[in-house]
């Protein structure tokens, strides 16, 4: 996702409108991989302001992944927002990390539209709120149909006060 900025480069105050529509590949994140369906877009405004250009905009994205608990395809919406300031590099990095350094006349702000959509995903990707999950013992799927397994779960630091009831 790249945003040429030479018509402003040289403009303080000036600014440039965008948008980008472009497919990003899957990333995965603590474990859980998540796939981008269709095109990742973006839309916004860079702004130059004395030689940093100020980006912010507002991402969008359909995102598919695995349910936790039952391990079917779940498809997420998710809407974020981009914020970022860059300036050009000269082989220096900014130590505290709030700018972005690049080089030219092009900003690359895959990472961060990427950061921003993360931002936005649940920590715990469920197909619904009342998802029953996989039995512990077959496995099968408590969503679709119930098993036969006998499911009384005993604390393994208690499992000894169980024999001595027998």
């Amino acid at each position: 996702m790249i945003i040429n900025i030479l018509k402003i480069r040289n403009a303080p105050g000036e600014k440039i409108s965008f948008h980008v529509s472009e497919q990003i590949d899957s990333v995965a994140v603590s474990g859980q991989r998540f796939s981008f369906v269709g095109a990742v877009e973006v839309s916004g405004e860079v702004i130059n302001q004395n030689n940093q250009f100020l980006v912010k905009g507002q991402t969008r994205a359909v995102v598919s992944s695995d349910c936790v608990s039952c391990l079917e395809p779940v498809q997420l919406t998710i809407q974020g927002t981009i914020d970022e300031i860059y300036g050009k590099s000269n082989g220096h990095q900014d130590p505290d990390g709030e700018i972005i350094g690049f080089d030219g006349d092009v900003l690359n702000i895959e990472p961060e539209v990427i950061k921003s959509l993360l931002m936005e995903i649940p920590m715990r990707v469920v197909c619904s709120p009342d998802c029953r999950g996989l039995c512990q013992g077959c496995g099968c799927n408590l969503n679709i149909k119930q098993c036969d397994c006998e499911n009384e779960t005993i604390d393994p630091r208690l499992a000894i006060l169980k024999k001595l009831q027998q």
